[in-house]
């Protein structure tokens, strides 16, 4: 699969300027709190001024209980960290000590091609509609 993220809120400076990221997702790996962590190859590697060097692979997890990284996902919410030693790519769980946690980000699943739809700006939500935003 391949998962596109459009966009990131809580991360280092530089990341806004990179956005969008491109991650390969090469296999999903369990973690001690839950088995659905994706190790992702960026397709483009991704600057990174605080550890000084590029990084070349993240893991990225569903942020939303009860939502799951998986084919034709839209508008859906991820965390992503930074691979720091790529020995995880091997590993048989997760080590979150060689990982660094650096953002939240709206991502598509875009495998065969298929481009991410613009964002409208707002998603969706229950506090967004007490509001009049987003849908009613």
């Amino acid at each position: 699969m391949e998962l596109h993220v459009t966009s990131v809120d809580y991360a280092p400076e530089e990341l806004h300027d990179q956005v969008p990221l491109v991650f390969e997702l090469l296999r999903e790996i369990p973690g001690s709190d839950r088995p659905d962590y994706w190790i992702g190859r960026c397709k483009t590697p991704i600057q990174w001024i605080e550890g000084n060097k590029d990084i070349t692979y993240v893991v990225v997890a569903a942020r939303w209980q009860g939502t799951r990284i998986e084919p034709h996902v839209k508008n859906l919410p991820v965390g992503i960290s930074y691979v720091l030693d790529e020995s995880v790519l091997t590993d048989e769980t997760l080590d979150f000590k060689k990982c660094s946690y650096v953002a939240i980000g709206i991502s598509h699943e875009t495998t065969g091609g298929t481009p991410p739809e613009k964002h409208k700006g707002i998603l969706a939500g229950t506090i967004g509609k007490l509001f009049g935003k987003g849908s009613q």
